[in-house]
């Protein structure tokens, strides 16, 4: 009875202690799977680019992402001009695609973009700063 009884105890210690090295493996290669860092699009959209030169790229989620290259590491990577709010809130200011609607046109164009949600604003380029941004027709 008494060596059943460790046996049994080794059986369970052993499973507890297997299933404990597989969760942290399932956890290790969890994290390996975070991408850190921006995405590649943004490395890709400096490619034949200098320091300070303007680019952009769509993201994944179809969303138009503007900014300047700067230099990280060995390689240019772009700089969003509006990153994103991290702190949870909404986001201030006009979104990029307002910056992009307006690229090569003058104060007082008509310009449209769509937005995220698919909808098509209209409006008219204004100076803000030193660039252009769609102000919608309200």
């Amino acid at each position: 009875m008494i060596i059943k009884r460790k046996v049994l105890l080794i059986i369970v210690f052993s499973t507890f202690y297997s299933l404990n090295a597989i969760g942290a493996e399932v956890a290790v290669q969890g994290d390996r799977g975070r991408r850190q860092g921006p995405p590649p699009e943004a490395y890709t959209a400096c490619e034949e680019k200098t320091v300070g030169d303007t680019a952009q790229f769509t993201s994944p989620r179809g969303q138009v992402v503007s900014g300047t290259c700067e230099q990280e590491g060995d390689s240019l990577v772009l700089r969003p001009d509006h990153p994103k709010d991290r702190g949870g809130g909404k986001r201030q200011g006009p979104p990029p695609e307002a910056y992009t609607a307006c690229e090569g046109k003058s104060a007082g164009d008509t310009a449209e973009f769509t937005n995220p949600h698919g909808e098509t604003l209209s409006g008219t380029c204004e100076n803000e700063g030193d660039l252009l941004v769609l102000r919608p027709d309200r």
